[in-house]
């Protein structure tokens, strides 16, 4: 039995005992898309209502996000992808068309383009490793290659079914941000994201107590990164790494609580170009980003603030043509609904929203 079957069993032992039960998707065709059924038994539609519901549907029990519903992209890719062989590439090349691979799948979000995508990268690693000048700006380079990846894993993990890359991240996104930190020290970000893993994990396990502590370390670390008392992109860019995740925890721990008196504090300042404009690496970062802030103000059960950033969302640039915006508009008709969902885990329980659900990266870096 190979290493990857053993994990692939595994990986289907412990999910089997975290996933609350749900029927199976509904063979209907609607734009090329097999739907699913909400809990009350009646269908969803492709990126709308099941944001709007428990995903365990009041069992209480934690859920590993099933592979999100897959689709062509309907925006063409703004990325020409490298021809020339891997083998073949000088080193600049190579880091030019390991971004233009990584941007292109990641944005596309199917499983399949991600996973060719994947093999590519990781050829371009190895050879990039093996070329290694110990020149600082090649080390940096080398760095961003495995941030990146690490990142891949979790996309792949979270949104496209492949649960090894959760169940089992040391071995992949783990091990990959670790060699990030022995590349370059200081990478807030790449930490950030590693952290999430971690935080998970230890709830997996039931270690709570340990989460929650983790949590609120990660919040603070994205909030006080880099110079003292100054906000810079890496505050903005670890915040937002971490935030998806804190705001679900329980309110009792007082977690979000402190995500959201640090995302105000952080904010989005315009020396990052996605605080300001829809980018082709984020190609609606504006509405996503927005409604990012009124998810947190919905969890914390803020009626007036979470009804005013929805207009907010709606005001940005791109939302009219955003896969989420059918769900957005079913909020601003009824804000209550979401409200009710966040209001029904109570003090003790944990949350979930977009971040953590098959929809996270997507949510502002897809072209779906």
């Amino acid at each position: 039995m190979t290493i990857r079957t053993m994990l692939g069993i595994l990986t289907l032992a412990v999910a089997s005992t975290l996933t609350a039960c749900k029927q199976e998707p509904h063979p209907l065709d609607h734009n090329g898309l097999q739907l699913s059924y909400l809990c009350d038994g009646s269908l969803a539609t492709a990126y709308g209502e099941e944001l709007l519901e428990r995903e365990d549907c009041g069992s209480g029990k934690m859920v590993i996000p099933t592979a999100r519903l897959e689709d062509a992209p309907r925006f063409a890719s703004p990325y020409v992808l490298c021809e020339t062989p891997v083998e073949s590439q000088t080193a600049e090349e190579r880091f030019d068309c390991f971004e233009r691979r990584f941007w292109d799948a990641y944005s596309d979000g199917r499983r399949q383009v991600r996973q060719d995508a994947l093999r590519y990268m990781s050829s371009l690693i190895q050879l990039a490793e093996a070329g290694n000048d110990g020149t600082p700006e090649y080390v940096q380079k080398l760095s961003r290659l495995y941030q990146l990846r690490g990142m891949f894993y979790m996309a792949m993990g979270i949104e496209n079914g492949a649960l090894q890359y959760v169940l089992f991240n040391r071995l992949f996104s783990g091990r990959d941000f670790a060699r990030v930190a022995q590349l370059e020290p200081g990478n807030f970000v790449a930490s950030s994201f590693n952290v999430t893993m971690d935080m998970a994990n230890l709830r997996v396990f039931g270690k709570h107590a340990q989460a929650q502590e983790l949590a609120r370390q990660a919040v603070l670390t994205a909030w006080h990164a880099g110079t003292p008392d100054v906000i810079e992109p890496i505050n903005v860019g670890s915040m937002f790494a971490v935030s998806g995740v804190t705001m679900h925890y329980p309110l009792q721990s007082g977690v979000p609580a402190l995500t959201l008196d640090a995302t105000l504090a952080v904010g989005c300042i315009p020396e990052v170009t996605f605080c300001l404009e829809n980018t082709p690496h984020a190609p609606f970062a504006r509405p996503g980003l927005e409604y990012h802030l009124a998810e947190l103000y919905a969890r914390l059960g803020m009626r007036d603030e979470y009804i005013q950033q929805l207009e907010v969302v709606a005001q940005q640039p791109g939302y009219a043509e955003w896969a989420w915006h059918d769900m957005v508009e079913l909020q601003r008709a009824d804000p209550d609904r979401l409200l009710q969902k966040f209001a029904s885990y109570g003090d003790d329980q944990y949350s979930e929203g977009y971040a953590t659900r098959n929809m996270g990266c997507v949510f502002c870096h897809g072209r779906i």
